[in-house]
């Protein structure tokens, strides 16, 4: 074997690679990963084996086997029929079936957005801080420049955006065409961020679609924690309601939700969707990509549709809910009573993650090195979700893969650690 051979070790699952980052390592609690553990993973078992059987037993009634066939580009019609059904129903709007793509996951999205309606030599406006893995995708398109965002209590600073998106059109010389309709994007998770988990209101998702439309961007908004939403009926109003047709600068869309079951289901079903307007969905429909693979995981589709139409998504989901709901009241609770004076952070009312703010000059890369070996437990520094390296006194927590029990043990550790590291570390620093 030389150096330069493939290394392909026996591994299990994505976490798995790093062993920092195993979230299944009893060895030490890990509040860095942002996805569902085995108590909740387990129900999909039952959800699938009567999502199929219904499915399978509908295509043998019907005798034509079109699962099985290459599907239609914008995703199985049955399958988006009911998505459409099921989004309007737990959103409190409507969610029509002609404005939705499917997609493999939230990231297939992305790429697929990427390559196929944002002009190669564009621009895209991150937040400041914002999800990671998004960073890397967007890094990987080398001819992009990639713009940080200010933001200001935990959500873009709207005029800071409106600035440097008039300062980009004026000096940035983008080819716009064949399909690649947009000069610039902005990608959002404008529904309980991530990573600080606070929401746009009403009022400033209402400026931003207007300034998308004035100035003909894409925003691309990463939607997958809409529906884990903790202390209302209806989860805050996605920013897709907003790209209002009615404008006189509406030319057929600026606005996508880019959603995904992994959240609401399994990250490995790899299933989601795109809710765009009429000209980027017609973008999309002439996809090459979507063209030649007939539909996205058209088979998957067929069983997430049997999910939808029999009700079991919804079950499912309202224990998602309940479960997650508890598991944020008891972090923001031991965070409440245990988080030293000179740290804070804001109770978000939905989503997996909170954004913790240390001491200025506490810095949560050395100190998470050092909280794992000392004290055995993990979280994610804040330097890793900018793409300048900046927020390097922040840390994010996620209330996924553990229970309550564990959450709670696990954040005592962590603020009693803050106070330990900076007394030992930073003793010029008050608590």
């Amino acid at each position: 074997m030389t150096d330069n051979a493939v290394k392909d070790p026996y591994l299990r699952h994505l976490f798995d690679a790093n062993p920092a980052f195993n979230v299944y390592n009893s060895e030490l609690i890990n509040l860095s990963v942002g996805a569902p553990g085995p108590d909740l993973l387990k129900n999909c078992t039952d959800l699938l084996a009567q999502s199929t059987k219904h499915r399978l037993e509908e295509e043998e009634r019907e005798g034509k086997y079109f699962l099985f066939q290459y599907g239609i580009t914008s995703g199985l019609w049955e399958c988006r029929n009911e998505l459409s059904k099921f989004l309007s129903r737990r959103y409190g709007n409507v969610v029509a079936r002609e404005n939705l793509t499917l997609t493999a996951g939230a990231t297939h999205g992305l790429q697929l957005i990427l390559n196929t309606l944002l002009a190669p030599n564009g621009v895209i406006f991150v937040d400041e801080v914002t999800y990671m893995i998004a960073l890397d995708v967007f890094k990987q398109f080398s001819m992009l420049k990639i713009t940080s965002v200010p933001m200001k209590n935990g959500v873009v600073n709207l005029d800071a955006l409106e600035n440097l998106i008039e300062a980009e059109a004026h000096s940035r010389k983008v080819t716009v065409g064949d399909g690649k309709i947009f000069w610039a994007m902005y990608y959002a998770v404008p529904i309980f961020h991530n990573p600080t988990g606070m929401s746009l209101s009403p009022d400033a998702s209402k400026r931003l679609a207007q300034i998308a439309q004035k100035k003909d961007f894409l925003v691309v908004c990463d939607d997958v924690y809409n529906l884990l939403h903790y202390e209302t009926d209806q989860p805050p109003r996605r920013l897709f309601e907003f790209d209002d047709p009615k404008s006189a600068d509406y030319r057929g869309g600026n606005i996508i939700s880019n959603g995904s079951f992994s959240k609401i289901l399994s990250p490995a079903i790899r299933v989601g969707w795109i809710e765009s307007g009429p000209r980027i969905v017609s973008v999309l429909k002439e996809s090459g990509i979507l063209k030649s693979g007939g539909a996205v995981n058209h088979y998957t589709s067929g069983l997430i549709a049997s999910l939808l139409q029999l009700g079991l998504e919804d079950r499912h989901l309202d224990h998602l809910v309940t479960t997650y709901k508890e598991r944020m009241r008891t972090l923001c609770d031991t965070l409440d009573g245990n988080l030293p004076s000179n740290c804070s952070y804001r109770r978000p009312a939905g989503g997996y993650f909170v954004w913790i703010e240390l001491p200025e000059g506490c810095d949560a890369d050395p100190f998470l090195k050092w909280c794992q070996e000392r004290h055995k437990v993990l979280a994610i520094p804040g330097s890793r979700f900018s793409i300048e390296g900046k927020s390097r006194n922040y840390i994010r927590v996620s209330i996924g893969f553990h229970k309550a029990e564990t959450i709670e043990k696990a954040a005592r550790i962590l603020c009693n650690a803050i106070s330990e590291y900076n007394k030992e570390k930073h003793p010029d620093i008050s608590t």
